[in-house]
C-alpha cells in the first residue's frame, strides 16, 4: 500500500539524529524494584497496622470473657432467688455461700415497708410508717450480691427483688398466695 507521495504506509519515519542522545539517565534505566527505604517504610506500616489489630482482638476477647462471667453470675443469682420463700417462710437476716470455686454469694433478707402514696403519686405522710397489707401479706426485700474474680480484681453483681409472703399457719408453714402455685 502506497500513499500519494509514493511512500509505503508501513515505512518507518526518518530517524532524528538527536533522539539517541536524549536517552533516560542510567539510574532510571536500571531501577526494576523497590529501594531499601521503601521496604522499611512498608514494613513499619504493616507492623503498626498488625499491632493495632491485635489490640482490638485482645480487647474483644476480654469483653467476651467479662460478658460470659456476668451472664453466669446472673444465672446463679436467678437460681438462688427463685427458691427463696418456697416451701419455708422467709426470715430476716443474712446468709452466704459458694456456687462453685469461682462464684460466691451473700443474701440479705429484710422486711420491706412501702411508702404510702396517693393516686397522683404524692406521699401521704412524711417519715416511715408501718402499712398494713391486705390479708396479712408481708413484703420482704431480698438483696443478693454475687462475687467472683481473684485477689487482684474482684467483680460484684448486685440483685434486689421483693418477695410477698402470706401469713404462716400454726406449725410455721406459709399460707400459699392465690395465683402463685397455691
Amino acid at each position: 500500500m502506497t500513499t500519494r507521495t509514493g511512500r509505503s504506509c508501513f515505512a518507518m519515519p526518518p530517524r532524528n539524529p538527536g533522539f539517541a542522545a536524549r536517552r533516560a539517565p542510567p539510574a532510571m534505566r536500571h531501577s526494576a524494584g523497590f529501594t531499601l527505604i521503601e521496604l522499611i517504610a512498608a514494613f513499619v506500616i504493616f507492623a503498626l497496622g498488625f499491632g493495632i489489630l491485635m489490640q482490638i482482638l485482645g480487647g474483644a476477647l476480654h469483653t467476651t470473657k467479662q460478658s460470659a462471667e456476668y451472664t453466669q453470675a446472673a444465672l446463679y443469682a436467678q437460681s438462688l432467688l427463685d427458691v427463696q420463700g418456697v416451701g419455708e417462710p422467709l426470715e430476716e437476716g443474712g446468709r452466704s455461700g459458694q456456687f462453685d470455686e469461682n462464684f460466691s454469694w451473700q443474701l440479705n433478707v429484710s422486711k420491706y415497708q412501702p411508702i404510702p402514696v396517693t393516686s397522683n403519686n404524692t406521699v401521704l405522710q412524711a417519715g416511715p410508717s408501718p402499712i398494713t397489707t391486705p390479708g396479712g401479706i408481708e413484703l420482704f426485700q431480698l438483696e443478693l450480691v454475687v462475687n467472683w474474680g481473684n485477689q487482684y480484681l474482684m467483680h460484684h453483681a448486685r440483685f434486689v427483688t421483693l418477695r410477698a409472703m402470706g401469713p404462716t399457719r400454726p406449725g410455721g408453714t406459709p399460707v400459699p398466695l392465690p395465683g402463685f402455685g397455691g
